[in-house]
């Protein structure tokens, strides 16, 4: 799996980097003659270019890995919903087809990038850099790791780099003028001085009654508001890895062991290449490195990969599992100062020369060599228990009592849920599924371990199922009686507020029974603790000096309450505090134009998608 393949630089800055400018060359132009044929079947055509059907799915699995490394369990949980798939497929194209546009319109404005540019990106950036100088072996291990070759890599640059200038112009097109972000501020900081009288809906709710007669009557008034849907009562057991691990201790002893068995693991290499478009090359300049031929010069001279080439082939110092398996299966056969015959390594030729090798000691690699040694007891560990449960789990299918003791947990029994409220424990595409559509929805048998994320599963029984249906009078009597009770009090508490504010309007001295206003209270938009409140007090016009203005309005909680409304100040900031907000006013200004910019050449653009290929199963597209 691609996080397994990814573990040794998942965590690094430059991988990171790497991810998140493959990420953002989903937004630009430039790959698709690297990624795929022009003859394939179309997956979506803008303005008459081809979205080829490769091109996506290449996309597709890119953005797939992509969010599985950053998103781990959560992400493995629910990738196997049909529903999630279609979604993920649908957003892809979606990019993709902006992707296009902004490619089209990039070409329209003349936008360009040179190839000095590009090599001079790729040196000068810190990501690349050790000790502050570039290291082409930190460059040429993210690459390898991410499946992409120099000239890929460079196709992906040449795009943000594009998109890096186009979003510079239209960001430099909008432009925020002082007064404009000042009176801007004046509102969002203006600070409104108010006293509140709060009628609590709770307090008159509890005054009211309702008859039987009101009851029925707005049950058989109110007959759709009343169909419930398809409802389960579950148990089930939680196998955790987590938990596993707990008991889990790792000895020196075992730790030598491994470091014995796996010594190659822990070699470290400093390897050169030279790397071709094509094996009749390579043979050719393996020829000449036979007869003599110097192979930095030659590196120099011939290697696709230019950042390393002028270092005479150089990578630098390589990890075990850093480079793809056919360049270190070839490094491995070399004894040091040897070259490889020419190797195939997606699609390239490489000779590949072992400059020098060195392996690291325990002591250098203890650390890793015991959470290796952790993980391989823990996955040895789950999977016996899990293969127990399972068995359990089947032998017993009235109860999960004996498949929770072998797992050493505990049954767990949730409420009635549908599919809209799931508990979060449950929440899984698979579970849910399970307990509603398979051969255990109606009782009477126990699931397999269902697999919800790495080393973790939940296996589970349904108690109970009510398919949908409309609840019955006695069924919704109570939540019936509650909603004509709120209805009262609303109106209650509604007409008494709004004689008091004419009241009040009239003789602010006037004195209301059952009305008693609170201190002063500051409301400001940029502390909003109570957005439906906030809203009433910022709703009130400017009273007049020395006048109070008294409304009606209503708190998150339901309470009605009335606001008197004493007096307005304009907020008012420094030069630092206005710059500030200033700027983070314009790039809200950016975004917005940003994004006006995508609608509009949606808008003009003729776009026809392949539906019938983005939304069908994934495994056909594969």
């Amino acid at each position: 799996m691609l996080i397994e393949k990814m573990h040794n630089l998942s965590n690094s800055k430059a991988a990171k980097f790497i991810l998140g400018l493959i990420t953002l060359s989903f937004l630009v132009g430039g790959m698709s003659g690297y990624l795929s044929s022009s003859n394939d079947t179309y997956a979506a055509k803008v303005n008459g270019e081809v979205i080829s059907q490769q091109d996506f799915l290449n996309r597709y699995n890119q953005e797939f890995e992509s969010r599985a490394q950053r998103e781990g369990e959560a992400f493995m949980a629910q990738s196997d919903s049909p529903e999630f798939v279609t979604a993920l497929r649908q957003s892809t194209i979606n990019r993709m087809i902006d992707q296009e546009l902004l490619r089209q319109y990039a070409k329209e404005l003349k936008l360009g990038v040179s190839d000095e540019m590009i090599k001079r990106a790729i040196v000068t950036d810190p990501n690349f850099q050790v000790n502050g100088k570039f290291d082409n072996g930190v460059y040429q291990q993210v690459l390898q790791q991410n499946r992409l070759s120099s000239d890929g890599y460079a196709a992906i640059l040449r795009g943000a780099l594009t998109l890096e200038q186009m979003q510079s112009g239209v960001a430099n097109s909008e432009f925020i003028v002082p007064a404009q972000a000042k009176n801007t501020a004046e509102v969002f900081f203006q600070k409104r001085s108010a006293r509140l009288a709060t009628l609590s809906l709770a307090d008159e709710m509890a005054k009211q009654a309702v008859s039987d007669d009101e009851i029925k009557a707005y049950y058989e008034a109110n007959q759709k508001s009343f169909v419930q849907p398809e409802q389960v009562k579950v148990q089930y057991i939680d196998l955790s890895g987590s938990q596993i691990e707990k008991g889990i201790e790792v000895k020196d002893v075992e730790i030598a062991q491994y470091y014995q068995d796996n010594k190659a693991q822990f070699m470290t290499q400093r390897l050169a290449h030279i790397q071709f478009a094509n094996e009749q090359d390579a043979k050719v300049t393996y020829d000449e490195l036979q007869k003599g031929a110097n192979f930095a010069d030659v590196a120099k001279a011939k290697s696709l990969d230019k950042v390393s080439g002028e270092n005479g082939g150089d990578l630098g110092w390589v990890n075990a599992n850093e480079l793809p398996k056919a360049f270190e299966d070839a490094a491995a056969a070399l004894q040091v100062g040897q070259y490889s015959h020419p190797i195939n390594v997606d699609g390239n030729y490489h000779i590949v020369l072992v400059q020098e090798r060195k392996a690291q000691t325990l002591d250098e690699v203890k650390a890793q060599v015991a959470d290796l040694v952790r993980k391989s007891l823990l996955e040895n560990r789950y999977y016996a228990i899990e293969k127990q449960v399972r068995d359990k789990a089947f032998e017993d299918s009235k109860s999960l009592n004996a498949a929770a003791q072998v797992a050493g947990v505990k049954v767990q029994e949730s409420g009635y849920f549908s599919r809209q409220n799931v508990p979060s424990e449950l929440n899984f595409p698979n579970v849910v599924s399970a307990v509603f559509e398979s051969d255990i929805a109606n009782g009477g048998a126990n699931s397999e371990p269902l697999n919800v994320g790495d080393y973790h599963a939940i296996v589970v029984r349904v108690l109970d199922h009510k398919p949908e249906g409309v609840r019955t009078l006695e069924d919704a009597k109570a939540d019936i009686e509650m909603f004509l009770k709120r209805q009262k009090a609303e109106n209650v508490l509604n007409e008494k507020a709004q004689q008091a504010v004419k009241a009040l309007s009239e003789n602010a001295e006037s004195k209301v029974d059952g009305i008693n206003f609170s201190s002063e209270q500051i409301f400001t938009l940029s502390e909003n603790k109570d957005p439906i409140l906030t809203n009433g007090v910022f709703s009130i016009a400017k009273p007049e000096s020395g006048k109070v203005v008294y409304q009606v309005a209503r708190n998150e909680k339901g309470d009605v309450v009335i606001i008197a409304l004493n007096k307005v100040e304009d907020g008012v900031l420094n030069d630092k505090e206005l710059s500030q907000f200033s700027a983070q006013l314009l790039r809200t200004s950016q975004a917005e134009v940003q994004a006006q910019l995508m609608q509009g050449l949606r808008e003009r653009a003729k776009i026809e998608v392949n539906d019938s290929f983005i939304n069908q199963d994934d495994e056909a597209q594969q």
